[in-house]
Parts: structure tokens; C-alpha cells; sequence
């Protein structure tokens, strides 16, 4: 009998521990106070920029083009918002606009991004951030051109110029190229 009770005892307090143990559990942990720091490298990417290039129509065949870039932070800093319009002309028909947002994700520790474009196209994508004045994002894009994958590269060229260089491996082409190479001043 005093086993039986220390048993049912002990299956008692399990059945009490077990239940308090998962409201425990589910307590969400706090929200960051600030931004992280890792925020600070996009730091130069802020403002407005006046950008000129080239784009690539097809074998042989490139264009002049001209953009306006403009940077904010929004949701508090943890966030930035870009918005990149290309000028349409007669020899660059296909000009896009751009919306997206960018910042560092600490859970995957990388800046992620998130951009739609007038086209009717998005592109999702990662980077591990700045090595020296470099920064390269990995991307996924679906737009008019089909389902790709690419690499977004910036590069610091001071604290008012970047050059960023758009490189496809497009549905059906051989390997990567250069779909566009623009250089960005403020």
C-alpha cells in the first residue's frame, strides 16, 4: 500500500511538473530593443543616388542606362527600403522599377532581402554582408525572363559611389552573364 501511494504520489507531481512545463516553454522570448549592429554596414547605401550603366539586351547587343536609387530605414531602423527606377528609352524599352527591403535576419545570421519589380517579378536572396567593400547577394528571381538564380554584387567605391552588377544563369543560356553593371553616385 505505501508503494501504491508513493507511486501514485510521484505520477502526481509528473502529471503537475508536465503540465506547467510547456506554458514555460511557450513564453516567446522578448523583441530586440534596437536594431542589430550588423545593420550599421548598410549604413552607406542611405539616400538618394543618380546611377548610369550598361545593360545587356542579348548576344553582342548592350545599352546605356540611367536609374535613380533612393534608400531609407523604416520599421524602426530594422529594416531598409529601396526603391531603384530605371529610365526608359527608345534603345531601353523594358525599364523596370524596383520596391524591396533589406536587413540582417539573426536567426540565419545573413541580410536577407525581398524586392518586386513593375514587371510583374520578385527577387528573394541572401548575403553574409560586406568582405572589404564588397557585398554579394545570392538570389532567387522569377520574372518575364523565366526562373533564375543570380548574384547581386556591390561594390563601395567611396562614401558616395557603388558600382552593383546583376549576373544570371538565364532559363536556356550557357552559363552566367552580366545582365546589367551600373555605377551609383550621390
Amino acid at each position: 500500500m505505501r508503494f501504491t501511494r508513493h507511486c501514485t504520489m510521484t505520477t502526481l507531481l509528473f502529471t503537475a511538473l508536465a503540465g506547467i512545463a510547456p506554458a514555460v516553454a511557450q513564453q516567446p522570448p522578448a523583441p530586440p530593443s534596437k536594431p542589430a549592429t550588423e545593420n550599421e554596414g548598410l549604413k552607406m547605401l542611405l539616400g538618394n543616388w543618380t546611377c548610369e550603366g550598361t545593360a545587356n539586351l542579348g548576344p553582342g547587343k548592350t545599352v546605356k542606362i540611367k536609374a535613380t536609387a533612393k534608400t531609407k530605414n523604416d520599421l524602426g531602423g530594422f529594416w531598409q527600403s529601396f526603391v531603384y527606377t530605371e529610365k526608359k528609352t527608345k534603345d531601353y524599352p523594358m525599364a523596370i522599377t524596383a520596391i524591396g527591403t533589406w536587413g540582417w535576419e539573426a536567426q540565419s545570421k545573413k541580410f536577407v532581402r525581398a524586392e518586386f519589380q513593375s514587371s510583374g517579378g520578385y527577387a528573394t536572396g541572401t548575403s553574409t554582408g560586406w568582405t572589404g567593400d564588397t557585398m554579394v547577394w545570392d538570389l532567387d528571381v522569377s520574372n518575364f525572363m523565366g526562373k533564375f538564380t543570380a548574384t547581386h554584387t556591390f561594390t563601395k567605391k567611396g562614401d558616395k559611389e557603388f558600382v552593383h552588377k546583376l549576373e544570371a544563369k538565364l532559363p536556356g543560356s550557357p552559363g552566367p552573364m552580366t545582365l546589367f553593371e551600373a555605377t551609383c553616385k550621390k
